[in-house]
């Protein structure tokens, strides 16, 4: 009989060995990954229960959890080598999760993982050019830099693969030329998003399921390979979105146009004064959302409009060098980059509902 089972419990990876693993064609499943965790402490108490709704673990950031669900497995967290301490909420169908070694209340630092079916949620480092699942590795090369596209669709893999390279060109030689990356990975699952939010960057990896076409989107999530700082709990995390969004207009612009680009912000524009002031509102209330994707990126247009654009450029440049946090910070950069004048034009578009002319 299959038994469903849920193991909450607490761990601090401190360090990680990922690898493709060769499977039986007879049994599922097929796709087969081994992660090596170290755990820190014991758990005294395990709930029984199954949940088979799709994973809620997108949002790390903001929920210091993950969800490892049987249908929708997704391990970005394991991804990029670095220290972590989550909490791990692990749905476990005992037919396709195994947890080795578990004795005396105490999980072993190894921890087996398999799935049954090819997820779209696999981070692409996990796929590992997986050949069984059906997806191919393809790989784009210029001046040192590398990215390697993960998909099973082949003809879209050239035009997704070249588009990466021409994002990642030009962030390497803007708001990032102090901070530049060598390489990412895609992996491209072109899906509807309309249950899930599966298209995100988790460094040095993103996960791209919307149209080939659509490189706005793309430029959005590699931007985030940077723009990752801001309390996702409240509009500092306009600090990572709103960054994110107009790094990825500068990039519409250079790359498709000034008419595109205008474009966009007098959408910006039409939408920005309906909304709450940036600073003191609240994130999770009616114009949240309006805030740090609208809002914020309208502002950012509008202190590059004032100072020029060489200027504006080296003011982000240092603000992804400082690794800035919070918008005291981001203020302090900016006076420091241009002058108190500026910085205090700046704080008070942040400060009003309706934005005039800087």
């Amino acid at each position: 009989m299959n038994r469903l089972t849920s193991l909450i419990f607490a761990l601090i990876i401190l360090s990680l060995k990922v690898g493709a693993m060769p499977t039986d064609k007879s049994v599922e499943p097929e796709t087969f990954v081994r992660v090596n965790l170290k755990i820190l402490g014991e758990e005294n108490s395990f709930s029984i229960v199954y949940s088979g709704k799709p994973s809620k673990g997108f949002w790390i950031d903001e929920y210091n959890k993950v969800d490892i669900d049987p249908d929708f497995m997704f391990l970005p967290v394991f991804s990029t080598l670095e220290d972590f301490g989550y909490k791990i909420n692990a749905g476990v169908d005992d037919m396709n999760y195994t947890f080795i070694d578990v004795h005396r209340g105490r999980l072993s630092q190894e921890m087996e993982l398999t799935s049954s079916t090819t997820s779209y949620y696999f981070n692409p480092i996990l796929v590992s050019n997986n050949q069984e699942n059906g997806i191919g590795s393809y790989e784009n090369s210029f001046d040192g830099n590398n990215v390697r596209v993960f998909t099973e669709y082949v003809d879209s893999a050239p035009y997704v693969g070249d588009a990466a390279m021409r994002i990642f060109d030009f962030f390497n030689s803007t708001f990032a030329r102090e901070d530049q990356l060598q390489f990412f990975y895609v992996q491209y699952s072109p899906i509807s998003c309309d249950e899930h939010k599966v298209t995100r960057s988790f460094k040095p990896s993103i996960v791209f399921a919307k149209s080939p076409e659509d490189i706005a989107t793309l430029a959005h999530e590699i931007s985030h390979l940077w723009w990752n700082r801001g309390d996702a709990l409240t509009t500092e995390k306009w600090l990572s979105e709103s960054f994110a969004l107009y790094s990825e207009m500068m990039f519409i612009r250079q790359d498709q146009g000034e008419a595109k680009f205008n474009k966009i912000i007098e959408k910006l524009a039409e939408r920005s004064n309906d909304l709450s002031p940036l600073l003191g509102g609240h994130r999770f209330g009616k114009y949240g959302d309006g805030l740090i994707y609208v809002k914020g990126p309208y502002i950012l247009y509008q202190l590059e409009n004032s100072i020029g654009h060489e200027k504006f450029v080296d003011f982000i440049v240092a603000v992804n060098r400082d690794q800035v946090s919070t918008t005291g910070h981001l203020l302090e950069i900016l006076e420091g980059q241009t002058s108190v004048e500026v910085r205090k034009e700046f704080e008070e578009l942040m400060k009003f509902r309706f934005i005039g002319i800087f």
